[in-house]
């Protein structure tokens, strides 16, 4: 005899959310909208970037505790119908708000590591491989003094914003 399906009860609590958030987002959104960095002092730049990631860091806070409930639950529902339905089936199945299928598409799997490359080498289709250098391994023969024939050197910059200690 089949399960009963749980009822989602959130669709109130959400949307009421959503209007009190609704305000503040467009305040939010105008503001930043504004913004050039270039007629800002710099110091209240850093203080703005600074805050501006507290609101990220707060809003993912916010979803987290959700998240780590419903992602598991999409990805066992998902897998119950890759298990289930026929792969390609045109109709698939329909709920009152939805309808599901399963596609199937072919995924390269390299299975001889040393024969693909032998192949490319002997070919020269380099097109086969992504073009990314390995970033640690290349570092590491730099680290050993050693040079990596067409490998340059670019500085990443990055940008690092802390609290301050009393603040």
């Amino acid at each position: 005899m089949p399960t009963a399906v749980p009822k989602l009860e959130l669709t109130t609590e959400l949307t009421s959310a959503i209007k009190v958030l609704s305000p503040a987002v467009k305040r939010f959104t105008k503001a930043l909208k504004t913004l050039d960095p270039a007629k800002v002092p710099v110091g209240a730049l850093a203080d703005l970037l600074y805050d501006l990631r507290q609101v990220s860091r707060t809003l993912s806070t916010l979803t987290a505790p959700f998240e780590d409930v419903v992602n598991p639950t999409i990805k066992l529902i998902e897998e119950h119908f890759v298990q289930t339905l026929s792969v390609d089936e045109s109709s698939g199945v329909q709920g009152h708000k939805s309808r599901v299928q399963v596609t199937a598409s072919v995924v390269p799997v390299v299975e001889d590591w040393e024969k693909f490359y032998a192949h490319i080498a002997k070919t020269k289709q380099f097109e086969l491989l992504n073009r990314a250098a390995n970033r640690s391994s290349i570092v590491e023969r730099w680290d050993a003094k050693k040079q990596v024939p067409g490998i340059g050197k670019f500085t990443a910059k990055k940008v690092s914003c802390t609290k301050l200690s009393g603040k």
